[in-house]
């Protein structure tokens, strides 16, 4: 009996420490094993075996795609051109996230809600139509020349890298500006009373002491826009016809698009994006091993907010105009128009194209709900599951954690374009035609390529919200005898609530206006709400496909507004709790121990 009693233990201290306690480990590895690696796999594969998916499947490998792709100038200059426009974008996103987070962490009122209505507003746009909007602003002929007379070639400045570093820069900045809410909401008034004691300016204050602290937000965000950058297709697919600056995305987009489809090469170039992407995203994940960034324990008292300030108000007109106000506008303008041609003329206005919409068999209304349902279904899927791999990851050190983060960090890297092409031979192979699991041309492939794509997101943004919370706070809580899933729901979900919120949207975003996936993996017949945009679009029937994408988008401006209701719901405390805590702050740690007793204990 002492020996089985022994060996009882030995097994469960290795299922311990290969995560397979509690919240498993083991089950995401394996749900990333077959969105993520399965798909990828077949489609790298190409590279190496050309031949692995023919119908008389072969193995024989060779290099002859490998060595096309590195020795043609035109993809070396690709690839320079997509570095270097990945760099500025980020740095141009970074620089306007922070700033907005911090106007909105120091305004009220007005200026507050503008400046969070215009951040949210950008991720309801994907981002070729933002493209879009920009250029029928900005082309020759476009919005611009009609309001103004300007002359042919005027804006051929912005046809340029120039220009696509500006838009990316734009179109990016929400990624960052979510992450550094979160950070700069949690913030603890005692590291800025402890500096303004010791005589720091306010200079000293941001360089020394706030945004250092903000290092795990500030790295996180600015290395997802990063990744966008270097790794959007649909910006790049847009301006780059019109400025000729060629890019990584924009010729894996050739590739898959030409007749006959050049997969191999896709597939090359796509490693060339996941190993640059993943070394960015690499050494963020070195540079926070440097040290400590936790701000939210047991003595965190957050700082109240201030007044608007003159700062925020230039900030929110700024972002009106140029991220809102130009692309979303023209988008706006020409879908009130009867034809591109008739320009701004007053005989040319018209409301047709949304009763259009409008009618049910018209087959714009059945997209749009196709289109809900697959957003609703991937988002709360996504959603649930991000939290408990993220829950898991940042406090249950083992060795299968470890390989997530590389699996997911990796992912970020791959255009969506390419993985959707993964899911057309990973879902259609012959061996799977035994199993009955095909499922290439079924709205499950559609909805998994969504899934795929958003979960990676999901996760590392909510990594960067649980980093900065104290493995004090759940201690206390399990010391109390709260298991892991009272752990989750009662004490981490309340304190990042702001970014499961964010999540979500992000992720319902999105998922409805998910233009590759779509174009590769929708149903027969069943086309979702992009596919029927991007028809409008590539027909030059620009005024009935902008008045389809301001359709989706009052839709979930519909719903933002109700999820905004919800997230900036109070959550109601004593008052008498809360003067003492002003009076005495010293016994903020006693009262967040009581308040961690009364969500824990019955």
């Amino acid at each position: 009996m002492t020996a089985l009693y022994n060996k009882g233990k030995k097994f469960k201290l290795l299922m311990q420490r290969l995560g397979l306690g509690g919240f498993s480990s083991l089950p995401a590895l394996l749900l990333m094993a077959v969105l993520i690696l399965y798909p990828l796999g077949c489609l790298l594969l190409q590279a190496v075996f050309p031949h692995l998916y023919d119908m008389e499947m072969s193995w024989q490998p060779s290099l002859t795609s490998i060595i096309d792709v590195l020795s043609d100038n035109a993809n070396t200059k690709a690839i320079l051109n997509s570095a270097v426009t990945g760099v500025c974008a980020a740095f141009v996103a970074t620089l306007l996230g922070t700033l907005t987070a911090y106007s909105v962490y120091r305004s009220g009122g007005k200026v507050k809600a503008a400046l969070q209505a215009a951040v949210w507003l950008l991720f309801f746009s994907p981002s070729y139509l933002i493209a879009q909007g920009w250029i029928i602003f900005m082309q020759d002929g476009g919005i611009a020349s009609q309001l103004f007379g300007l002359a042919p070639g005027w804006s051929d400045w912005f046809f340029s890298r120039f220009g696509l570093i500006l838009v990316m820069g734009f179109r990016y900045f929400p990624f960052v500006h979510l992450a550094m809410s979160q950070a700069f909401s949690q913030l603890g008034e005692e590291y800025i009373r402890a500096a303004r004691m010791l005589g720091a300016n306010k200079r000293v204050l941001f360089t020394r002491i706030i945004f250092p602290l903000l290092t795990p937000a500030w790295m996180a965000g600015a290395s997802i826009a990063f990744a966008e950058g270097f790794g959007d297709f649909g910006m790049a697919a847009a301006i780059t016809p019109h400025s000729h600056v060629p890019t990584i995305t924009y010729r894996i987009y050739t590739a898959l698009n030409q007749a006959p489809v050049n997969y191999s090469e896709a597939s090359v170039l796509s490693a060339i994006v996941l190993l640059v992407t993943s070394l960015a995203l690499w050494m963020q994940f070195r540079w926070m091993k440097k040290g400590s960034y936790t701000l939210i324990s047991t003595h965190t008292r957050p700082i109240e907010s201030k007044g608007s300030t003159r700062g925020a108000a230039w900030t929110s007109m700024v972002l009106l105009v140029f991220a809102l106000l130009l692309p979303f506008g023209s988008t706006l303008t020409v879908s009130l128009w009867k034809s591109w041609s008739g320009g701004i003329a007053a005989s040319n206005w018209t409301l047709s194209h949304y009763t259009t919409i409008l009618d049910p068999n018209n087959g714009a209304m059945l997209a749009i709900s196709r289109s809900l349902l697959y957003a609703l279904i991937v988002a709360v899927t996504t959603l649930v599951l991000g939290i408990i791999i993220s829950f898991q990851m940042t406090f249950y050190q083992n060795k299968i954690n470890k390989a997530l983060d590389m699996i997911i960090m990796s992912t970020m890297a791959i255009p969506g374009v390419v993985l959707a092409a993964g899911f057309v031979f990973a879902w259609n192979a012959t061996w799977l035609i035994p199993l009955h699991l095909v499922l290439y041309g079924t709205p499950a492939c559609l909805a998994l390529a969504y899934m795929a794509s958003a979960l990676p997101y999901s996760v590392r943004l909510q990594l960067g919200a649980m980093s900065q919370l104290s493995g004090n706070l759940l201690t206390a809580a399990q010391v109390l005898g709260a298991g892991k899933t009272r752990v989750l729901r009662a004490i981490v979900l309340p304190l990042i609530k702001m970014t499961v919120g964010s999540c979500f949207a992000l992720t319902f975003i999105h998922t409805f206006f998910e233009l590759p996936a779509s174009s590769m993996l929708y149903p027969a017949g069943k086309p979702p709400l992009p596919i029927a945009i991007s028809a409008r679009f590539n027909s030059f029937d620009w005024p009935a496909g902008s008045a389809m994408a301001v359709e989706g988008m009052l839709v979930l401006i519909l719903l933002y507004g109700l999820a905004y209701r919800w997230l900036r719901k109070p959550v109601h405390r004593p008052s008498s709790a809360q003067e003492q805590d002003k009076m005495q702050p010293e016994t903020a740690a006693s009262r967040n121990t009581e308040r961690i007793q009364q969500s824990i204990l019955p």
